[in-house]
């Protein structure tokens, strides 16, 4: 690497195109995420227990498709880069696959569960092929934690104001553009979310370049990717309490959707209760971001994993039901939630320096593509935990529900997301990595060290 990369800043507009971005991608997994599991359960009749399998079960290809999408990014050479291509050729099949989620089951009425988790399938391979070579990105354009806690707290911006758009807008404009036809107004809104998200993925690839790196270009065996992987302490110590957390946080997620509807009684604010908590995970995160240069990283995780436990215990120890009390506290929560989230896109990339340090060896691409993978899957197994627990607890769509299905409701809304979140506020505290001591590997990555050549 020339002295002049090794000092090289990110400007503000690829600060700003390259988190920007995140917008067009949250549109897609806050979409999945928010009202898929809703879309096959009260729009099109399937029973909650297999919808929570539809959702659930393409993790198992997730464990294969984004490792492999890891390990590909890394061994790719093109004059654009390893990463940016990919971004750019993968709009398309993200826009088409997403709109064909919801169209699916309409063009095949007798085959509606295939449909679903064949599309479904197909969607998440295409989110890949995009997602991981997009958060590979950031360890290519800078190798300073600073700089990355920057472009982290840009990209969740980001991606807030597309979950607060998306969780705003897409049951209203499908009941719009359906004129009471739900399918057809799901597809409508699929179609215009995919147009807006293919925008952003060509403002990302025209506002970066790459690269900064700290290894010389050569081709990676998969022996050392192995090895890197093996020493890699701080990268799994991150994704278990990030795995622990999204487990966490999709059960509560959707189980706030049903919450409100049936056990508080207000399903006409589902949509606004749940735009005000990413609202506040939008007002969180430049502020923790602020916070992080003073404190660590992982402080900063476990005060805000710790402020997400005491919300969620105020929520299901006071009972509450009045909207303007549910939508503050959701704020609340929003807020302490950001911390996490802008942390763990923040430290992602330091585990990179972290793992080349320890075993000699420089991976981006597998990191980023097994933390896509765990995301996925702490995400995918909420959704299917909580459609097993919805088909345990007897719900049904669209009916009063029985005490009993409404205390369960109640409590995988709130008392499971206390749990994940103390856990994971234990395990992140295990966290090797800080600013000096990242700052310190980066130093000896430069000068050719490592922990083996200096042990």
């Amino acid at each position: 690497m020339s002295a002049e990369n090794s000092k090289k800043k990110v400007g503000w507009v690829t600060t700003v195109g390259y988190g920007s971005g995140d917008f067009g991608f949250n549109l897609y997994f806050a979409g999945l995420n928010l009202y898929l599991l809703y879309y096959y359960t009260d729009v099109l009749n399937i029973d909650p227990a297999v919808a929570g399998l539809i959702i659930m079960l393409p993790v198992i290809w997730d464990g294969v498709s984004d490792p492999l999408m890891g390990w590909i990014v890394t061994r790719t050479r093109s004059r654009f880069g390893k990463f940016r291509p990919y971004i750019l050729f993968g709009a398309p099949l993200m826009g088409f696959s997403f709109v064909g989620m919801f169209a699916a089951p309409i063009w095949f009425p007798d085959h509606v569960v295939a449909a679903c988790l064949v599309t479904h399938m197909i969607f998440r391979t295409a989110y890949t092929v995009a997602s991981v070579p997009y958060s590979s990105l950031a360890a290519a354009l800078t190798h300073n934690s600073q700089e990355r806690g920057t472009m982290a707290g840009v990209r969740m911006m980001a991606a807030m104001v597309g979950g607060i758009v998306t969780a705003a807008t897409m049951l209203e404009l499908a009941s719009y553009f359906g004129n009471g036809d739900m399918r057809q107004g799901f597809v409508q809104v699929a179609i215009a979310y995919g147009l807006l998200s293919s925008a952003m993925m060509v403002v990302i690839f025209l506002t970066t370049s790459q690269e900064v790196s700290l290894a010389k270009p050569h081709t990676v065996t998969n022996q050392q990717t192995l090895s890197f992987l093996r020493h890699n302490r701080a990268f799994w110590i991150l994704c278990s309490a990030s795995l622990v957390g999204v487990i966490g946080s999709a059960i509560g997620g959707k189980s706030i959707v049903y919450y409100i509807n049936y056990y508080a009684g207000h399903p006409d604010s589902v949509s606004d209760v749940m735009s005000i908590g990413i609202l506040g995970a939008g007002v969180g995160i430049p502020l923790w971001t602020l916070v992080a240069r003073r404190l660590s990283k992982k402080s900063v995780w476990a005060v805000g994993a710790s402020g997400a436990v005491l919300i969620n215990l105020t929520l299901f120890l006071f009972d509450v039901k009045a909207v303007t009390t549910l939508s503050a506290l959701a704020f609340c929560n929003g807020v302490v939630g950001g911390a996490v989230a802008v942390m763990f896109w923040s430290m992602l990339p330091d585990t990179v320096e972290y793992g080349q340090w320890r075993s000699g060896v420089r991976d981006d691409g597998i990191v980023f593509g097994l933390s896509q993978l765990i995301s996925k899957a702490g995400s995918g197994l909420g959704v299917g935990l909580i459609g097993l627990l919805l088909s345990a607890i007897g719900y049904t769509a669209g009916v009063n529900q029985t005490a009993e299905t409404l205390q369960g409701i109640r409590a995988s809304a709130f008392l499971i997301p206390a749990a994940a979140s103390t856990l994971s506020a234990l395990i992140i505290l295990l966290y090797p990595l800080d600013s000096q001591f990242h700052s310190q590997i980066v130093s000896g990555l430069k000068r050719g060290e490592s922990a083996s050549s200096s042990a």
